[in-house]
């Protein structure tokens, strides 16, 4: 346990050290950032009344509450004040209800927003996110209910277009998330949607990369199945891990198979409070016990571009993770080990460098 101890210690200095002058560089960047030029207000269904934690603000009982902190945890959020998400379809729309909750203060906390039940004016449901997402904010995101300096961004499932800066996304084991698309899609039987898994996995292949770069992973029924095929160069492929490793561009990652820990870390490094929704999944596609595991089948090998920057992601939430104080869960210890060992040699390598010097 003492040796554990030290080894985060270490782990976490050095994660501070290194990561410290990109974290402040971050927060001067986030404050250069101009605030959003919001529409005139618009009567909104339900205003929250009652006191909330604001966005910068970090209510610590109540954090603690609801998250597992470590010794080392110290509150010390920084206002996020520029929210771009990237969302890769299955990796959790989900995610939208924090982001909304974090920009608008003033809605009901119960409000959610990505719902079934809710419907667009013309009545169909939200089936179909972007216009969801469109009416919601048009409806809902407004000066009356909404702190105008974040400017909070949506781009549905479309990839980045121009410079990408202020992005906050989820990434999901690629196992799982074609899993999921395919279960949503694969009863259509189309070139475009075969219901063959391995077939509709080889035409979606890096789909979470692709959105990084600027490519579409979303196609209708009637596309040509060449075109929707992507064997990237490593220049791309270096391209979109480069995004995930530069605090400029990114401001958050999340990891959607551990949700609670990434809302948690949201909050540990955004502040703000988590609504009673943010940690349920309010809009689930797989629901029997036996879709829970099928995923497991398929290798890692068949997406090596999702595979890829998943582990990217999930070194750099473990990172997070030690810089602002949460408990590692036990699906992320390998990356934990990984992490504490390598810095434990660095350390060994620089003090007999010193010594022999």
């Amino acid at each position: 346990m003492l040796l554990l101890f030290v080894l985060e210690l270490l782990l976490f200095v050095a994660v501070d050290g290194v990561d410290g002058g990109r974290g402040r560089r971050m927060h001067h960047e986030r404050e250069q950032l101009s605030s959003m030029s919001l529409p005139s207000p618009m009567k909104s269904s339900k205003v929250q009344s009652r006191s909330r934690t604001l966005a910068g603000e970090l209510d610590v009982e109540k954090f603690k509450a609801k998250c597992p902190t470590k010794p080392l945890f110290v509150a010390s959020p920084t206002k996020l004040k520029m929210a771009w998400w990237i969302h890769p379809p299955k990796t959790g729309t989900s995610f939208g209800q924090c982001l909304i909750q974090y920009a608008c203060p003033k809605l009901d906390q119960d409000l959610q927003v990505v719902v079934r039940k809710n419907k667009l004016p013309n009545g169909k449901s939200n089936h179909n996110l972007p216009p969801l997402f469109k009416h919601f904010m048009k409806k809902h995101y407004t000066p009356e209910n909404c702190d105008i300096t974040t400017q909070f961004r949506t781009s549905a499932h479309d990839p980045v277009k121009g410079k990408p800066h202020g992005i906050v996304m989820m990434v999901r084991d690629p196992r799982r998330r074609h899993y999921s698309a395919w279960k949503f899609h694969h009863e259509m039987g189309t070139p475009a949607h075969p219901s063959d898994l391995m077939e509709y996995i080889k035409l979606y292949k890096g789909c979470q990369m692709r959105l990084l770069v600027g490519r579409n992973c979303e196609f209708s029924q009637s596309t040509d199945p060449k075109k929707i095929e992507w064997n990237p160069s490593q220049k791309v492929v270096q391209k979109a891990l480069s995004i995930i490793n530069k605090q400029d561009k990114v401001a958050f990652v999340g990891l959607t198979d551990e949700w609670d820990t990434s809302i948690c870390l949201f909050h540990a490094m955004f502040g703000g409070e988590i609504t009673p929704h943010e940690m349920q999944n309010i809009r689930p596609s797989i629901k029997t016990e036996e879709d829970k595991d099928a995923w497991k089948q398929i290798p890692t090998t068949s997406d090596p571009y999702d595979w890829l920057l998943y582990e990217a992601a999930r070194v750099w939430f473990v990172k997070n993770l030690f810089r602002f104080g949460i408990a590692v869960p036990p699906s992320l210890k390998d990356v934990e080990h990984k992490l504490a060992t390598g810095e434990s040699k660095r350390k060994k390598r620089k003090k007999g460098y010193n010594t022999v010097a």
